[in-house]
């Protein structure tokens, strides 16, 4: 019984872990995609005020 419980909590541990994995992944894409939008952003009105 306990060797059928100790892969599944393993299991369920990677799972854990890939999920982390993924939304540490998605948040660093996000969050390099928005700074690039704000220094378009930042450009375009400097642009527009000169």
């Amino acid at each position: 019984m306990n060797t059928i419980q100790h892969p599944l909590k393993t299991a369920n541990e990677v799972s854990v872990w890939q999920l982390t994995a993924k939304i540490v992944v998605l948040a660093g894409v996000l969050m390099a995609y928005s700074y690039c939008l704000l220094l378009t952003i930042s450009s375009v009105i400097r642009m527009a005020n000169s």
